[in-house]
Parts: C-alpha cells; structure tokens; sequence
C-alpha cells in the first residue's frame, strides 16, 4: 500500500524532467534519458551514480489476478507472464510493446486495486565477486571449518538441492560430470543449455566446483560432492529474469539459493523473493538464500543492494586467521566471514584460481548443504549458528590454552 501511495503522489505532483517516476522500497525514485542515450533505453537514476537500460516491459506485483485478467485491465498491454508466485501475491512481467509506453501504463496500473507495486524491467550492472589475489594459498577453508572430518560423518550432502544463480557452468568438467544436474535453465536463451558463453563466462563453474567437485584424486575436493545441483545461468541482471530464477529455485525446491553477486541498487521485488524464499523455504524451515559481501573493502550502510538484505545470508571474506580481509565489505548486515583467499579451483576446460567474497559464499553454501545431509530438520537459523559455531572454534583453537 505504501508503494502506491507514493506512486500517486508522484503522478499528481511530477517532478521536473522525471520521464519515469516509480517506488522502490518505501521511496520515490525517478529515470532520466541519459544525454544522447534515451533512443537505445539507457536511464540515468535521480540521486545514484548509476545508468540503466529499459526494455518495454513492466514488473507488476499484484493479488487476485491471472494473466489473462491482468492483460484486460489496459489496451496498451501486449503480453503478460508469471514470473515469481508467493501465497498472498503474484509478480508479472507486463509487456507494453513500446517502451515510450511505460509512463502512461505504470500509471493506469498503479491505480488499481490489488496492484502493490509497479515498476520497469531494470537491467543494471550486477557484480560478481571473485577479487583478484596475486600470492595463492592452499584451500585451507577444508581445515578451516573442519570439512574432512564432516565428510565420513555425513552423507557429502546427499539428498540435499543447491541452486546456483551465476553465469555459466562448464558440466562437462571431469570435477562435475558425476554430479546429478536436476533442474538447468539459461535465462538469457530461455533454454536447458547452460554451458560457458565465452572465455570470460567462468564464475559460475568456480562456484560450482567448490561445492561439487568429485573426490576423484586429482583437481579439488567439492565441500558437498553428493548433493543435487541447480544449475541457472542468469547472464544479466533484468529484474525479470532474476525473478524467474529464484521462482525456478524455488519451484525444483532448493535448500540452499547461492548467489555470489550483488547488484549496484536493490529493487524491491527481489527483496521480496529473497524474503519468501527465507521464511516459507523448506516447508517453513527457510531455504539459505547466500550472497557476497562484495569486494569493495567499503561498510554496507542503507538498503543499497542485495548484501543488505537481513533475510538473505550474507557472506564476508576472512583469512586464514579468520579475520575479515581488506577487501571485504563489512557491516550489520554480513553474517559471516568464511575464507576468501585465493585457492586452486575448477573453471571451464581445467583449473585455475577463485578467491573473494564469491569463494566465501560458495563455501558457505557447501558447508550449509554438508549440515542438511546429515540432519534435514535444522532450520535457516540453526544452519547459520552451526556455522557461526565453527567459526568461533577455529579462532579459538589459533589462541590457544589459557595460560
């Protein structure tokens, strides 16, 4: 309700030069063509340092209506599919045709009733999270959190379904082809195949061999070889799409959501999602929704993007000491700080490096799937405790007896 509100205060008192005023997150925000850039879409946004490109589509969250409904409501409206399902709401994208359109439609939409929140489909730069450490070290998050030891003790993660939202997976690595792939899905070609898009495509093959690599005598040891993956290539950040992915996470029914990125701007509906996915996850025990800190050495103030989401996990880099890194970002709302230094890794075709606030997460995600396999009753909250736990252990086994 609050969103629309705003969004009426908006329409009735425009602000100057504002082609596209919208909420986000209990403010009002407004996108100006940026200099010479509006025919190809690209948006300055009022108050941040930030361009984004618009597309003629609509995110619509709204309660009591099928796409067929929602698609009567207003001429101008050409398509509309689900994107994300929740028990007291639905998210659409609402395509227009014409972007020069979105205006008018957010308007018409934003008046009525049972429509929450209205906003354009964003694209904008997402990071991804691998720093760049010049001295490499051995993969000491292994004896760090005491992996070895919980491999006999546990079923390496068995039974238990990771869903990995990054860029492309090279599953025909020697490290992943014995890992069971249950769902996989490319945003980007709106198909199964999510293979490497290029040489650059290689994080989410980093990701995934942290957790998943075989335990097979050569390359690394996956922290959780035996659970399930979902694997999601999302090469882009339209809020359409990283609707779509979280609602396939949810829907081939993820335990663990991993993440290693963030977005420049946190937009509303992906709280949303994140939130759900939290509190109704694993029939109400919370699915762990794992994101980086981010490698910006910087405090995480405000609601700036996902890494400050307190629904979500989110994951700092620390050293083998398990002091936070330099590069790290910090504040409230990091979690946890697990290793981040730059240790031996899977990429596409072999091997290389992985380091940062992405390794960080991935070991989390892994560590979290390895305690689900041995005990699928702990809730989110236990699962990050358990972890905190380690952690704690770990430091205080590097002090030593008390004298």
């Amino acid at each position: 309700m609050r969103s629309l509100l705003l969004l009426l205060v908006m329409f009735s008192a425009p602000v100057m030069g504002c082609e596209l005023p919208f909420p986000n997150l209990g403010k009002a925000w407004c996108l100006v063509p940026a200099a010479n850039d509006s025919q190809a879409g690209v948006y300055r946004v009022s108050g941040k340092d930030l361009l984004v490109r618009l597309s003629d589509r609509l995110i619509v969250r709204a309660n009591g209506f099928t796409r067929e409904s929602l698609q009567a409501l207003d001429s101008r409206i050409e398509a509309v599919s689900e994107l994300y399902l929740m028990d007291d709401a639905a998210y659409y994208s609402v395509s227009v045709g014409i972007r020069d359109r979105l205006p008018v439609v957010i308007r018409s939409l934003s008046e009525v009733q049972g429509i929450s929140l209205v906003q354009p489909d964003i694209l904008q730069l997402r990071e991804k999270h691998a720093a760049d450490v010049s001295t490499p070290t051995p993969p000491t998050y292994l004896t760090q959190l005491g992996i070895p030891e919980l491999w006999p003790a546990t079923p390496q993660g068995r039974g238990v379904r990771v869903a990995v939202i990054d860029d492309g997976f090279d599953l025909e690595h020697e490290e992943l082809t014995h890992t069971q792939v249950i769902f996989s899905y490319d945003t980007a070609s709106r198909s199964q195949d999510v293979s490497p898009g290029g040489e650059d495509d290689s994080h989410g093959t980093r990701v995934a061999g942290a957790i998943f690599a075989a335990h097979n005598g050569v390359g690394i040891d996956g922290i959780a070889p035996q659970a399930s993956l979902i694997a999601i290539r999302q090469p882009d950040t339209w809020t359409s799409d990283t609707l779509l992915s979280f609602y396939l996470s949810k829907l081939s029914q993820a335990d663990i959501v991993n993440a290693s990125w963030r977005s420049e701007w946190l937009l509303e509906p992906v709280a949303d999602i994140v939130a759900d996915l939290a509190q109704n996850g694993r029939r109400g025990k919370g699915s762990a929704v794992v994101f980086s800190a981010g490698n910006n050495g910087m405090e995480l103030t405000g609601e700036d993007s996902e890494a400050q989401l307190q629904a979500a996990v989110v994951i700092g880099a620390a050293n083998g000491q398990g002091q936070r890194m330099r590069f790290s970002n910090y504040g409230q709302s990091v979690d946890l700080y697990v290793y981040g230094k730059a240790s031996p890794a899977v990429v596409p075709g072999g091997y290389g490096r992985f380091s940062g606030t992405s390794l960080s997460a991935a070991v989390a995600s892994g560590y979290f799937a390895l305690l689900l396999s041995q005990d699928p009753s702990l809730t989110l909250h236990q699962l990050v405790a358990r972890l905190q736990q380690r952690l704690f252990l770990y430091q205080s086994s590097l002090q030593g007896p008390e004298s």
